[in-house]
């Protein structure tokens, strides 16, 4: 099962969340959201993990400022154990515990 782990700038983990129970989850700083995220730069729903099949895909949601990946914004990308993406000031980081 893919969990991702939130970590801040420095890389110390404020939360991890199990993914793979629900269809969609939606990641942002709205009150309603699966992640929240308590920041200015995050939108309010920025983006969203959807399962696909056995996949999961993360979707940027227009985001006002982007997910990125490596420096490059990104509007939809398929998770891999390992990959790390940044969502306003925080760092979301996916690993594979089926592994």
């Amino acid at each position: 099962m893919m969990e991702v782990h939130v970590c801040n700038s420095k890389g110390s983990v404020l939360r991890a969340f199990a993914l793979g129970d629900s269809s969609e989850l939606i990641i942002g700083r709205d009150m309603s959201c699966d992640i929240r995220i308590d920041a200015k730069a995050v939108s309010r729903e920025h983006c969203s993990i959807e399962a696909d099949g056995q996949d999961l895909i993360l979707k940027d949601l227009g985001s006002t400022r982007g997910t990125m990946m490596k420096g490059e914004r990104i509007d939809q990308v398929r998770l891999q154990d390992g990959m790390e993406l940044q969502v306003g000031p925080a760092i979301l980081k996916f690993f594979d515990n089926d592994i």
